[in-house]
């Protein structure tokens, strides 16, 4: 006679289907222009001084720094 835990077991164990990853663009605030562009995330994985945003602009990312004056209008198309 299977009791009340027995079932938990058999519902854990079931399988969760896997989540398709997305790229998802972040936005990230230029250091000398103070506009807010947006960059992929798998760009921002790696490590470096600048980034490639969608407009084609290169963004040097600032730090601990306010949303800025804008967005990129380029970028939100």
């Amino acid at each position: 006679m299977a009791g009340r835990h027995r079932r938990q077991e058999r519902a854990a164990q079931a399988r969760i289907p896997e989540q398709r990853l997305r790229v998802r663009p972040v936005a990230v605030v230029d250091a000398r222009t103070r506009v807010e562009h947006l960059v992929a995330d798998d760009v921002l994985a790696e490590p470096r001084l600048s980034y490639p945003a969608r407009c084609g602009a290169e963004v040097l990312a600032a730090s601990m720094t306010d949303p800025g004056r804008s967005r990129c209008r380029e970028c939100a198309q």
